[in-house]
């Protein structure tokens, strides 16, 4: 009897003990073209892409590619937004398409949206998520093929009413993360 509890409890140590051998760190590339690409893939990530100041509009590279490149569009805009578009697009790093998928998301798989806010308010506690929601729409809801035709090269918004309806599920989530920030201030005040 005791040479079994030694045999399982030798077992149980020498398979801990596999799983607590030192992991090998990933290298961290600190070079001057790194820390300028990352550099540029968050101010890229803030970035409206279709903007007005004062009397003028702006409208960034990627939203004129979008205007451009039909085969372009087809990759940003599936014709069903599906939960491993969006994995895939977290994993190149593809941020601000994967949260637009997650948008959509969130009107089409009502059941789960927990999930979609869940994934946001995650990545709200890296990044100021409300700001990037904004930007997110601001880059893609008017080049949205349900929203939008492209006709020369030219938008034309032939249903305002999805692009509303685009609008206000963005700011339904911004009210999530805005509620969920509030919970945590008032859970650490106490």
């Amino acid at each position: 009897m005791i040479r079994r509890i030694t045999l399982l409890l030798s077992t149980t140590l020498l398979w801990l003990l596999s799983f607590s051998q030192p992991q090998t760190l990933m290298p961290i590339d600190t070079s001057r073209q790194s820390i300028e690409h990352w550099q540029k893939w968050l101010t890229d990530l803030n970035e409206l892409g279709v903007e007005r100041k004062n009397d003028s509009f702006f409208v960034r590279q990627e939203v004129l590619l979008l205007l451009k490149d039909s085969d372009y569009r087809k990759s940003v805009y599936p014709g069903v937004y599906n939960w491993q578009g969006v994995t895939s697009l977290m994993n190149k790093m593809e941020l601000k398409k994967a949260f637009w998928h997650l948008i959509n998301l969130y009107q089409t798989d009502t059941s789960r949206r927990n999930m979609v806010v869940g994934t946001f308010v995650l990545y709200d506690s890296l990044m100021d998520m409300d700001k990037i929601l904004i930007s997110t729409f601001y880059t893609y809801a008017f080049t949205d093929p349900q929203v939008c035709r492209i006709n020369n090269g030219k938008p034309d918004i032939y249903r305002p009413d999805l692009l509303e309806k685009k609008l206000r599920t963005t700011r339904e989530i911004i009210s999530y993360i805005w509620l969920n920030r509030k919970n945590k201030q008032s859970g650490s005040k106490k």
